[in-house]
């Protein structure tokens, strides 16, 4: 056996061996093994103490109660026979320790401790005590009985030196044996060998595939090509998608069936000595159709669909950009004839840069540059792209040869939005109230994606409500949610707060009521919805395509209507910030009609504008002209906020009309508004009471406007609470 330093082993032997053969033991273990045996003595208090014949081991420490039978209290002292030491009666001692009792001990090693049951180290160890027994005892000593009387120890000590024998003192069975390495390994837990092992294999897989995956940037193929996120080649996509599902954008689908004949009979192009474009770049602001018109030329022409999207090509890895590039033209080309589709191209296609900081930031455009000329005219490859940020693309990538065609998709018109909303609501359950130009008048803006989520959110409505098809109610609820944003019902106001927002969006409303030139209104709600706490809408009778200066004027009167019902009712101290983003509105027509409108007699027919896209804003103006435009535009808000209180002062009592109702129903659309200004009544209640059973407001026109009171003077009756939508 071998002596392994700083590793402690409690030994644990069996009490039927005699007490000479424990001397035996204790005696060859200190000798061969260089065990060190710990001197014991107890103290005055019934502690021990231990004094250690070598200071670098380790000392046992006595844990049991007075009431349990230790190993120190059942023998562990010290035996004097006229001046020497009696070692027979301490081996005695020792062997007696050991009958019955199942005290603990304390280990200590270097300041750790660890309680250990000698039994329960017996019962996990007992290979130690066997070697041990098989090694120093004699087969006569290993299978004698307790009762055996022991020998004399002098006999087992005469090849000491009587410094060693005066030394050793009789203590704990307990040593630090030495261990080969396959003892070592066993006392390695089987979990912690396989974890070990485990974090060995995964270490060396990871090494071995960070090299992989370097070693295939710089090769570009081969054994080392390997791919980091998404496939290296897009495949084709069976496309069920045609002309016929594309609504709204026919000029568009005009232009594109050119490339659709020449992919399906390309021949007759070739014959005539025509070529054409290789490329062709979708323009349009997102949600218009854009990635819908690429599928469906693929599907007219019954011909493989590749998509990719531009931030698909460039990761960490350099070059990878540029070798995607490669393999998706040369899977394109064996699928001849085919279309290339690649969005958001303003990602992989934006202009070059020389910064030092970025050196290989142009190798994929450069590869796609390089492809896009290297295939033939009539190949039978159309590459399609869209983007929605033309004005970054590289110059190169729009000259002819590349991209020569570009195909605008603006957002639908009218027209476009009764289609789409035809189409959509083909495939819901509508009720007969739907009216469908009604609803395409009111979604001016709405690209086709706008409209299809609109009518999801309408049917979803509907099957909430337990409605058994999708109505006008439901249409408009969710018209209104994507306008003005989700209701708040939830949120409770104060009696002030919302006296105030019901004058504040009255004031609007009334405004555009008597504004000639202002957009008709669609409803007001005191509702909050989204960052707001009420909201009036506007709804056009008819698609504008420019406006003139007189409608100019008459939106930002609308919109100072809020601030002036404020400052009219409760006083210039008692105004809010609701108004904010009106005089935002409000500020910008009036910067644009100076700036660059011409509409300013003072600033002239010019346009005194800045470079959005300048590094640096520069203003090469002086400071007379600087002052002449700050003046114009302060001139024209304030004209317009003169105007807006006007109106409001000459329909007080209308106002507060408004603001009552508003307080009643929180939601009122344009008939409503126009039946209360002419009836005192709703529409919709004179309706529903027989042409005006319901009793109207009486409004004490006695009283003067008087500011500062968050209650109007007027007195209207109680009116029936309705549910609007």
């Amino acid at each position: 056996m071998q002596t392994i330093q700083n590793q402690a082993v409690l030994l644990t032997l069996s009490p039927n061996t005699a007490v000479s053969s424990w001397t035996k033991i204790v005696l060859n273990l200190h000798n061969k093994l260089k065990i060190t045996i710990a001197e014991v003595s107890p103290t005055s208090s019934g502690n021990s103490s231990v004094r250690q014949s070598q200071p670098h081991h380790h000392k046992l420490e006595d844990n049991s109660s007075q009431s349990t039978p230790s190993l120190l209290n059942n023998g562990f002292t010290y035996y004097k026979s006229n001046g020497s030491f009696d070692l027979d009666k301490r081996a005695g001692a020792i062997q007696r320790s050991f009958l019955g009792t199942s005290a603990n001990i304390r280990v200590s090693a270097r300041t750790f401790r660890t309680m250990r049951d000698k039994k329960a180290e017996q019962a996990r160890n007992p290979s130690l005590f066997a070697r041990l027994k098989n090694r120093f005892l004699p087969p006569a000593a290993a299978s004698a009985s307790p009762g055996t009387s022991p020998d004399k120890l002098s006999a087992l000590l005469k090849d000491l030196p009587p410094t060693e024998a005066n030394k050793l003192k009789i203590a704990f069975a307990e040593g630090y044996t030495a261990a080969n390495p396959s003892t070592a390994g066993k006392t390695e837990g089987r979990a912690a060998k396989y974890l070990r092992h485990f974090q060995q294999i995964l270490s060396v897989a990871v090494l071995t595939a960070l090299l992989y995956s370097i070693l295939s940037s710089f090769t570009g193929g081969g054994v080392f090509r390997v791919s980091v996120g998404n496939g290296n080649q897009v495949l084709p996509e069976d496309i069920n998608v045609t002309f016929d599902d594309v609504k709204g954008v026919d000029e568009a689908k005009n232009e594109l069936q050119e490339v659709v004949e020449f992919l399906r009979n390309p021949d007759k192009f070739a014959t005539l000595g025509g070529k054409l474009p290789k490329g062709v770049l979708l323009v349009g602001p997102p949600g218009t159709g854009k990635t819908l018109l690429a599928r469906a030329v693929a599907g007219e022409a019954s011909v493989p669909f590749f998509h990719a999207a531009g931030p698909e090509f460039d990761e960490i890895l350099v070059g990878q950009g540029a070798r995607r590039v490669r393999d998706l033209f040369k899977a394109a080309k064996a699928k001849a004839p085919c279309v290339i589709f690649i969005d958001e191209i303003d990602s992989i296609g934006s202009a070059r840069t020389n910064s030092v900081l970025h050196p290989y930031a142009n190798q994929t455009i450069n590869q796609l540059l390089s492809e896009m000329d290297g295939f033939r005219q009539n190949e039978g490859v159309i590459v399609l792209g869209a983007t929605n940020r033309r004005d970054d693309l590289d110059k190169a990538l729009l000259r002819p040869g590349r991209f020569d065609v570009e195909v605008q998709v603006p957002p639908p018109d009218v027209k476009g939005r009764t289609e789409i909303i035809e189409y959509y609501l083909g495939k819901v359950k509508r009720s007969g109230d739907v009216d469908v130009d009604a609803i395409a008048r009111g979604t001016t803006g709405f690209t086709g994606a706008d409209l299809e989520n609109m009518i999801n959110q309408a049917a979803l409505r509907a099957a909430i409500e337990g409605a058994d098809s999708v109505g006008k109610k439901h249409l408009e609820f969710a018209r209104d949610k994507a306008i003005m944003g989700v209701e708040r019902k939830s949120m409770v106001m104060d009696d002030e707060t919302k006296w105030i927002t019901a004058y504040h969006e009255g004031g609007h409303a009334l405004v555009a009521m008597f504004t000639k030139e202002a957009t008709p209104l669609h409803k007001v709600t005191i509702i909050p919805r989204g960052h707001s706490l009420g909201h009036t809408s506007f709804l056009p009778d008819k698609e504008r395509y420019g406006q003139t200066r007189a409608q100019l004027l008459a939106t930002m009167d609308t919109a100072m209507g809020g601030r002036a019902a404020e400052e009219l009712l409760y006083g210039i101290d008692k105004v809010t910030t609701g108004a904010s983003q009106d005089l935002d509105t409000a500020t910008q027509i009036a910067t644009n009609m100076v700036k660059t409108y011409g509409m300013s007699e003072k600033a002239g027919l010019r346009t005194i504008g800045d470079n959005p896209r300048a590094l640096v804003a520069t203003n090469d103006l002086g400071p007379s002209t600087n002052e002449m435009i700050d003046n114009e535009i302060k001139r024209l808000l304030q004209e317009s906020y003169d105007r807006a209180k006007k109106i409001l002062s000459q329909h007080s009592k209308e106002h507060k009309a408004l603001a009552e109702a508003l307080m009643k129903y929180e939601t009122l659309d344009a008939e409503d508004v126009k039946g209360l200004l002419l009836d005192g009544l709703p529409t919709r209640l004179l309706n529903s009471q027989g042409g005006g059973s319901f009793p109207s407001p009486k409004v004490n026109t006695s009283k003067k406007l008087s500011r500062g009171k968050m209650v109007p003077v007027c007195e209207i009756k109680p009116w029936r609470q309705i549910k609007v939508f």
